[in-house]
């Protein structure tokens, strides 16, 4: 069976069928809308064109999403309004799949909900968005979810992916430059068998992940490691912006994403750079947001050049 026989062959884990990312084609993912920054000098389909190879990708500032593909089951649930692809055309460079392991095939979840998309349409829509705008990189943290097979069994499914995709995933152990990133997946592997750069090492990474905060603490929280990352530099920092405390992850997004960017813009944010990934929930509902978080790496760019 061929690679596309493959990977949509298996939308049988589901009896009704799968709704694929923008649309159901991988074409599609080129054709997705996109929002252009205000005061940016490129659109944010490519905005890691102009700057330098030998960039740390621990060094950059890159919004990500949380729970990327989680779009279905009710309020509660809910993480995300758009398709993977437009993340990417969005500016997202950064994006948290879990997935169920099932007839050989990776199910995306969040809990038990399924979320009508397989892990080879999030990475076909990666491909097609990469091979468009090959200046650019995805990093991919991939774990386990709502799932109890062996660790040698998950392992065997992720590879029948890995051989439909060795150009695309980078699997290295290490954090490449983005240099060496550019046109890839870079695999974050949250999974003790997976290959890729181990997710959580305590050496390469530095992660704010309380899901369980409410919405003012997690506030907190987020602003504690933005600070962190900008004055500590050496590990790639991850920050979770949202939470599914005291409201819906919808209503919380809407009080922490706002907050986040008047930190960022006012007197005590505005001169950080290097903030490593700033994962959200909903981040099209403040795009001004994503739009600073680019931002921050033409300025780091601007002060290594005058340095």
């Amino acid at each position: 069976m061929d690679r596309r026989g493959f990977l949509f062959g298996a939308a049988t884990v589901t009896a009704g069928g799968l709704l694929g990312y923008a649309g159901g084609h991988p074409a599609a993912a080129r054709d997705a809308p996109r929002v252009a920054p205000p005061r940016s000098p490129r659109p944010t389909g490519d905005w890691l064109a102009d700057l330098a190879d030998d960039t740390p990708v621990a060094r950059l500032s890159l919004p990500g999403t949380q729970h990327s593909a989680v779009r279905f089951g009710g309020a509660q649930v809910a993480r995300q309004r758009r398709t993977i692809a437009e993340q990417l055309d969005l500016g997202i460079r950064f994006l948290d799949i879990g997935c169920r392991s099932s007839h050989s095939a990776f199910a995306v979840h969040h809990g038990a909900v399924f979320q009508r998309v397989l892990f080879g349409e999030v990475l076909l829509a990666c491909e097609a968005f990469l091979r468009a705008r090959p200046s650019e990189t995805v990093l991919l943290r991939l774990r386990q979810e709502h799932s109890a097979v062996p660790d040698a069994e998950f392992r065997r499914v992720f590879d029948l992916y890995q051989a439909g995709f060795r150009r695309l995933l980078r699997l290295d152990a290490t954090l490449p430059t983005l240099g060496q990133a550019r046109g890839r997946v870079v695999l974050l592997a949250d999974h003790p068998k997976l290959p890729g750069v181990p997710y959580g090492d305590a050496a390469l990474f530095d992660v704010q992940d309380d899901a369980t905060a409410p919405p003012a603490v997690k506030y907190q929280r987020v602003e504690r490691h933005l600070r962190k990352a900008a004055a500590r530099p050496g590990k790639l920092y991850v920050n979770y912006v949202g939470t599914a405390v005291q409201g819906s992850p919808r209503a919380n997004a809407r009080y922490l994403n706002p907050r986040v960017h008047r930190f960022l813009t006012g007197p005590h944010g505005r001169r950080l750079t290097g903030l490593g990934v700033v994962a959200m929930d909903f981040p099209d509902a403040t795009p001004a947001l994503v739009h600073t978080i680019i931002r921050r790496n033409q300025r780091a760019a601007t002060a290594a050049g005058a340095a």
